[in-house]
């Protein structure tokens, strides 16, 4: 494929890149939305139909992260460029995320984007991998890169994703909600709170007069942590599409 593809005509500015352009829309509109009130629906609008079209998020539980690992090659964990911009992370601190695709084997080709290298896994590792940080709280997101192309898996928190935080803190939605949502069976619930703290889109809340968890159906991105902590299971995850409320909510 590479040997095949065109050299490209390098470009100045933004134009240069569909997916730069994007990233420079939205940080437009977030300025816009504390400076500029009046422009922001507009920009909020254009953002979020470019990043559609070339790069675009969904939340995805363990379970589906774990089975695109079955049909990923090759599979390579690489550094957060999240984290980096945010927390300063050093490379060697920072593998959170993982690249997919043939365009890992010539990664070398965007150094700033892969920054530290990669470490290239075997599915059954990958699996693992994404297992034992799914344990300490990650929520699991896919990325396309070149829409409808799947290119890049994040595992991430809030306030340190960009995309969950664009999407809790300013209403740009780059990032989807995922297929589920989470209930709560009310008879095998114990109140013990693990999972309101392992919510990052502050869906669960105990009610303190029945001791007891609920989630915002509305407010549930269903990544699913609440379900993969809960020791009673009392958790289940149900198809959006299933309910006229969630089904419109994305």
């Amino acid at each position: 494929m590479y040997k095949l593809r065109k050299k490209e005509v390098q470009r100045k500015g933004a134009e240069a890149n569909p997916q730069t352009m994007a990233e420079d829309l939205i940080r437009e509109a977030i300025e816009a939305r504390a400076l500029n009130p009046a422009n922001f629906p507009m920009l909020k609008k254009r953002a979020e139909q470019l990043s559609l079209a070339v790069h675009f998020g969904q939340v995805v539980t363990l379970q589906e992260v774990q089975a695109i690992m079955d049909i990923a090659y090759p599979i390579a964990k690489m550094t957060c460029a999240c984290r980096r911009q945010v927390r300063g992370l050093k490379d060697k601190d920072n593998f959170y995320c993982m690249g997919l695709g043939v365009g890992m084997f010539k990664w070398e080709r965007w150094p700033e984007t892969y920054r530290g290298g990669v470490e290239f896994v075997t599915p059954q590792e990958a699996k693992e991998w994404l297992a034992e940080i799914n344990k300490k709280g990650m929520v699991h997101t896919f990325w396309t890169f070149g829409t409808p192309y799947i290119g890049g898996i994040c595992n991430c928190e809030y306030p340190v994703c960009l995309g969950i935080r664009n999407r809790l803190d300013f209403d740009i939605h780059v990032l989807r909600k995922g297929e589920h949502y989470a209930v709560v069976n009310q008879d095998l619930c114990s109140g013990c709170g693990r999972c309101v703290e392992r919510c990052q889109f502050g869906a669960v809340k105990i009610e303190v007069s029945r001791s007891r968890a609920t989630i915002d159906a509305l407010k549930c991105f269903g990544c699913g942590l609440c379900q993969t902590t809960c020791k009673n299971n009392a958790i289940t995850l149900v198809d959006r599409n299933t309910s006229p409320v969630t089904a419109s909510v994305w």
